[in-house]
């Protein structure tokens, strides 16, 4: 099934159905957040990549519900998960979660992070929503079905100009590979467009552009949870997402999306930003992936 096609009416009303349960443990999940407080052991996964016991807790409570609603379906989260994942070839849905995306927002109290929960099938994301626990605005999509927010139908923007036009991204971490490439091409961004934004949620950053509140987008080193669900809200909402290194988006280190206006100028900028990370770049970034976090109490910033 490829990203624009239109799913046949059974599968259509599978996806329906499996956006309102994405949509229903969202909330779920954003009951439990905002129960809680940000504080005790914070969990460090790489430097500058940090989480906290909570992050475990509600993934793994979406892992239960979801297990028990759809027993033959596949499951992948951001804190559980021991290998890269690689979507089932026999097209068996599986759930790419991501319990809060923004953790180390959520732990110091910046109010921008949310719950990402994504239906990927035959490798591409086919239903989910992104949840914003703090201003209550729940994104969601459906393949064939559009995108909306709290019921309100997206549409991305119409923005003629990168230069009149707001691009978000979201950093790579402190020691990654990637970093001396993005910093050429943020460069290059603030240059060329009339504005940069980094919140720290890229879920929320691709929200945001299918929303029509931004209008290009960029980010290295992300992993699938962090883009199944926005992928799918973007594509929805009449924008375009594509890997720039040119593997699949669930293997991409560097994603971009544009809106239909801006997606030639913004992906003119490109060649001459792109230096694929190396083999063992990959490797690298793939072996840090799969480490078990180390655990240490807080004691200040993130």
């Amino acid at each position: 099934m490829s990203p624009t096609s239109r799913p046949p009416a059974d599968t259509a009303r599978d996806l329906a159905a499996w956006r309102e349960v994405a949509k229903a443990l969202a909330h779920e999940a954003a009951r439990m957040i905002q129960e809680a407080t940000p504080t005790g052991t914070w969990i460090e996964k790489a430097p500058g990549d940090w989480c906290s016991a909570l992050d475990a807790a509600v993934e793994q409570h979406l892992r239960q519900r979801l297990a028990a609603r759809f027993p033959d379906h596949g499951f992948f989260g951001e804190e559980g998960h021991a290998q890269p994942f690689a979507p089932d070839g026999a097209h068996t849905p599986v759930w790419v979660v991501d319990p809060i995306d923004g953790s180390a927002n959520f732990i110091r109290g910046y109010p921008q992070y949310a719950i990402s929960i994504a239906a990927v099938q035959g490798g591409e994301p086919v239903a989910g929503c992104i949840l914003d626990p703090v201003r209550g605005e729940c994104f969601s999509a459906a393949l064939g079905h559009g995108a909306d927010c709290n019921g309100q139908p997206l549409s991305v923007s119409r923005t003629p100009s990168l230069i009149q036009g707001l691009a978000g991204t979201v950093f790579p971490k402190p020691a990654s590979p990637l970093m001396a490439p993005y910093l050429r091409e943020l460069e290059s961004a603030l240059r060329q467009c009339g504005g940069v934004r980094r919140s720290g949620s890229m879920a929320l950053e691709l929200a945001y552009l299918a929303a029509g509140r931004l209008d290009v987008f960029w980010e290295r080193g992300m992993g699938p949870w962090d883009a199944a669900a926005g992928l799918l809200l973007v594509r929805e909402a009449g924008g375009e997402v594509w890997a720039l290194d040119g593997l699949p988006w669930w293997r991409s280190q560097a994603l971009a999306a544009a809106t239909p206006t801006l997606r030639a100028d913004w992906g003119a900028m490109w060649p001459g930003w792109l230096d694929p990370p190396t083999q063992g770049e990959v490797d690298r970034l793939a072996a840090a992936g799969a480490a078990m976090p180390s655990r240490r109490k807080a004691s200040g910033g993130a």
